[in-house]
């Protein structure tokens, strides 16, 4: 095996005797490395410390500090980072490779030398330090990229307007990413725009389609878009730039300034509940579309529906980790018993549920990512106009949402 030269730039040589540093020098200079030299552990120590050798040959017996401790500290002080430390000594009979490694040594060399086998053992260990590199690269680019992608869905949430008079929300991720996105935010004449999204899968890669998602609803729904329109843009920008095999399914919902018309889009969600303040149940939504990101426009189904909430009704949205959440004897949570928590005559529905949902997991792991919305239809303040006079007028234009 013949050593790539200037690969790796420097090997520390430590050893107490002058002659064999020397040797070992004029073999490495052969080879096409740099060296630096210790007369001890401590030294050794300390060069390693100072000048970030890429691999050690070490001798065993020395004053100070040997080569069993150094190599011990030297790995300690290493970390992930993969230094080779081969170890080169004369006591052949009493030195196995178990002993080398049980001491944080990787392999070793007798001596007298033999500068192929020196060679061969070098180029093997370089080898392997040059795959760790790459992996340790590599971890260090995926950090960045989960940094990244946790700053734009951080920001999202933030952006929002998720304001608690109208709003209550719970979003527990499976993992450190959230494959399930929350979006709110005010439309020109005082609606309320909202988005419950959940991408296939879980983790880093559903929480990819944050970005594009945010970067189309907010401006969208800023300019008072309606809510299938925003339903058709963020379908085609979903089909330009993810994998084809990644979707969202998802609930874009527009309450209007007086709190009393509801519009929705649904589309691969779970059923969404409208129960008055007393608990009754008023209607249960179906979705009624596909997930945005896998029809082309020209089929693509825009069309909303809309239902006349009173003041103080609620709608729930969640996504589908909540009603599969858990398994007790071989059933998970389910629709129906979440049913029955919402439409209970008791107060605090929303915080009863995670109650329940938390019971009935009885520590059991999260395995999908868990969302819950309540949206509270009430009035809201118009925003001002420019005269300073209030914006009351509502489009008349809407059609009726089949519930049962």
């Amino acid at each position: 095996m013949k050593i790539k030269k200037n690969s790796f730039n420097t090997i520390l040589i430590v050893d107490d005797i002058s002659s064999n540093r020397v040797l070992l020098r004029k073999m490495l200079t052969h080879l096409g490395f740099e060296t630096i030299e210790a007369t001890n552990g401590q030294e050794a120590i300390e060069l390693f410390r100072t000048s970030s050798p890429d691999l050690i040959l070490m001798d065993i017996n020395m004053p100070v500090m040997n080569g069993y401790e150094a190599s011990t500290a030297i790995k300690a002080m290493a970390g992930e980072n993969h230094v080779p430390i081969i170890f080169v000594t004369a006591l052949s009979a009493n030195l196995s490779l178990t002993e080398a490694l049980q001491s944080g040594g990787d392999d070793y060399v007798n001596k007298p030398i033999d500068l192929r086998i020196l060679e061969s053992k070098i180029a093997a260990h370089l080898r392997i330090r040059e795959l760790n590199q790459k992996i340790l690269n590599h971890n260090q680019e995926l950090l960045y990229e989960q940094e990244t992608i946790e700053h734009f869905f951080n920001k999202a949430l933030s952006q929002s307007h998720l304001d608690p008079r109208y709003i209550n929300y719970h979003l527990s991720p499976m993992s450190a990413f959230n494959g399930d996105i929350l979006l709110a935010e005010k439309g020109p004449n005082g609606s309320l725009y909202l988005m419950l999204g959940d991408f296939t899968g879980h983790g880093l890669r559903a929480a990819m389609g944050t970005l594009p998602v945010t970067q189309t609803f907010f401006p969208l729904a800023q300019q008072g878009t309606s809510i299938g329109d925003i339903a058709a843009q963020l379908n085609q920008q979903l089909l330009d730039v993810m994998p084809v095999d990644m979707f969202c399914a998802a609930t874009l919902v527009e309450l209007d300034q007086t709190g009393k018309r509801l519009t929705i889009w649904a589309g691969g969600m779970p059923d969404l509940y409208w129960v008055d303040p007393t608990g009754e149940l008023k209607g249960t939504i179906h979705s009624q579309h596909m997930p945005l990101g896998i029809l082309p426009d020209q089929q693509f189904n825009r069309s909303s529906e809309t239902l006349f909430p009173e003041e103080g009704d609620q709608l729930y949205l969640y996504s589908d980790g909540i009603i599969e959440a858990g398994v007790l004897d071989g059933k998970p949570y389910g629709e129906s018993r979440l049913k029955d928590q919402l439409t209970s005559p008791k107060q605090n529905r929303f915080e009863r549920v995670l109650t329940d949902i938390s019971a009935f997991r009885d520590g059991r792991e999260q395995e999908d990512d868990i969302t819950l919305v309540e949206l509270t239809c009430d009035a809201r303040t118009a925003p001002p106009r420019i005269d300073g006079t209030t914006t009351d007028t509502i489009d008349s234009e809407n059609s009726t949402i089949p519930i049962s």
